[in-house]
């Protein structure tokens, strides 16, 4: 008897707790998510892709001088290695920085189009982008918060 409880206890519970992992197709259904979305691509040459939906990851949070930081990746489907775009998204700032990456599997070249990057995130925030894209993020997540 002990045994469906559990499994009916574990069923209630996990729902929460996948509650709280946001991607980037959640922060841009809400106002201020998709203003500041549309703001950082109007005029910029950038695959249609990152407006309709590619492959998701959840949000991570880094703090950059303080403040907190949700950093969102998603890849072009059935080619996630070769076109990334990656958002490292302040709510509290309402501040909104880009990153996308294409690579060309034939010349080893990455091209790497940054978008609204202030003069707060030229260094950190670029690391933090170019690391969400290279997984190296999701791997350290604590190695990727800088003080003041």
């Amino acid at each position: 008897m002990l045994k469906p409880i559990g499994i009916i206890a574990a069923l209630l519970v996990a729902p929460s707790a996948f509650a709280a992992e946001t991607t980037f197709s959640d922060l841009v259904k809400t106002p201020e998510g998709g203003k500041a979305l549309t703001a950082l691509i109007s005029h910029q040459h950038l695959p249609n892709w990152i407006k309709t939906g590619g492959v998701e990851s959840p949000a991570q949070t880094v703090t950059v001088k303080g403040n907190d930081y949700q950093v969102y990746t998603i890849c072009k489907p059935h080619n996630c290695g070769n076109q990334q775009f990656a958002v490292l998204y302040s709510a509290k700032l309402k501040q909104m920085s880009g990153l996308y990456l294409q690579t060309n599997e034939k010349s080893h070249r990455e091209t790497l189009q940054w978008l609204n990057i202030s003069d707060e995130l030229s260094i950190d925030g670029k690391t933090i982008l170019y690391a969400a894209t290279t997984g190296s993020l999701s791997n350290h997540p604590t190695a990727f918060n800088y003080g003041d």
